[in-house]
């Protein structure tokens, strides 16, 4: 027990309230010189006052005090008062008997005393009652700072939400920005090189063009980087825009767009993609961002010579899509990483695939955005298979 729990006598303050004088200065002799500090009352509108100017810590009540009220009715207004409902209150009456008691406890008491009291008695069940009140009191102040401090932990987390939402809408601004920077110098680069390879500037050499196709190459990976960027920054904040989409035409669009890149690593792409399948409820710029990451993850990690498999299949009120590669396959302690933002299974500045790792990234958070999952199939050695699937339209 600690020290502040400990009654401590020489600290209480006790309200004696009796209309006899001769019993409040009898009970103030036996209580002070037990150390306590004791206050009189004559009457219990006096006591309430007492009670309101410094409450005490301990209260020995009479229940016969005429003509005012009595002392049942002091002791239910102050039980009744959140301010003094665990302040203790004896019952002193020279009434004996059950039905006195039933009505002091019905008015809240905590103890009774019949007069004559016996003086050991008297000072035993004070200092017991202030046992009891330090304990309270050490709770109630164990709690207060308690809630302090929760109070002050929710306003720290409150400000910490806030400057997170500042540091995100910095973030979503800088990136448009940023995004808005590199779009405009890459749509002029692209356009003068496209002039270029095409020979409106002037015919070219054989080695000439097989540089103008390679820098071609390099531009397009570069706008493709800028783009996840700016679709990963926008993807948690924007909702779908869900419409009919044939899913053969989003992925021979995005095959083809990947051709000269498959053509580079001596890779394919094969389709089957049958031609009854039904159209899916999909956002048709998103099912291609996902599409082209899937795709040109599976040519990144795909062995040269090999094809990487696109296929669909109609299944009970959905299509399922899924691309499939002929690579190195995912060990299973990287297979729960592979999703998580810049993360990259080879992350050595050496690598074979280049990227930012935002690829799956992406890839999960718009397949989820549809209301579908991710499902990866993977065997060392042998390649992966990614999948998901799109409700029919």
């Amino acid at each position: 027990m600690s020290e502040t729990a400990k009654p401590k006598p020489s600290q209480a303050r006790v309200l004696v309230v009796d209309d006899e004088a001769d019993n409040r200065d009898v009970l103030a002799l036996l209580l002070g010189a037990q150390g306590m500090s004791v206050k009189v009352a004559e009457d219990g509108e006096s006591a309430l006052e007492a009670v309101a100017e410094a409450p005490p810590d301990l209260i020995f009540l009479d229940v016969r005090m005429p003509p005012g009220i009595d002392g049942y009715e002091v002791c239910r207004r102050l039980k009744d008062d959140p301010r003094t409902v665990f302040i203790p209150v004896v019952i002193l009456t020279a009434l004996h008997g059950s039905p006195e008691r039933i009505k002091g406890a019905a008015a809240g008491a905590d103890e009774f005393l019949g007069k004559p009291f016996d003086a050991v008695e008297l000072t035993t069940r004070a200092r017991s009652l202030l046992h009891m009140k330090a304990l309270h009191d050490e709770l109630q102040a164990a709690n207060t700072e308690l809630e302090q401090r929760v109070a002050a932990r929710t306003a720290q987390l409150q400000q910490a939400v806030r400057d997170l939402q500042a540091l995100d809408r910095l973030k979503s601004e800088f990136i448009a920005n940023v995004s808005h920077e590199l779009r405009t110098p890459l749509l002029h680069a692209k356009g003068a090189l496209a002039l270029l390879a095409e020979g409106h500037l002037g015919e070219l050499s054989a080695d000439q063009a097989h540089s103008a196709q390679v820098a071609q190459t390099a531009l397009s990976r570069l706008e493709d980087v800028v783009a996840n960027v700016v679709d990963f920054n926008a993807v948690s904040g924007g909702a779908l825009t869900l419409e009919k989409v044939t899913v053969a035409e989003v992925c021979g669009a995005v095959a083809g767009e990947l051709a000269p890149l498959a053509a580079q690593r001596r890779m394919t792409v094969d389709l089957a993609l049958p031609s009854d399948l039904p159209p899916v409820w999909a956002d048709r710029p998103a099912l291609q961002r996902i599409m082209r990451n899937l795709i040109d993850n599976a040519l990144k990690f795909g062995l040269p010579g090999s094809a990487v498999q696109v296929r669909a299949e109609e299944r009970p009120g959905c299509v399922c899509i899924s691309v499939q590669d002929a690579g190195p396959g995912i060990a299973p302690d990287e297979l729960a990483r592979i999703f998580q933002p810049f993360y990259q299974v080879d992350g050595s500045a050496t690598r074979r695939a280049g990227g930012l790792g935002m690829g799956l990234t992406l890839v999960k958070r718009l397949v989820e955005a549809h209301g579908a999952q991710v499902q990866v199939e993977t065997e060392v050695g042998k390649g992966s298979r990614f999948s998901f699937e799109l409700k029919t339209a």
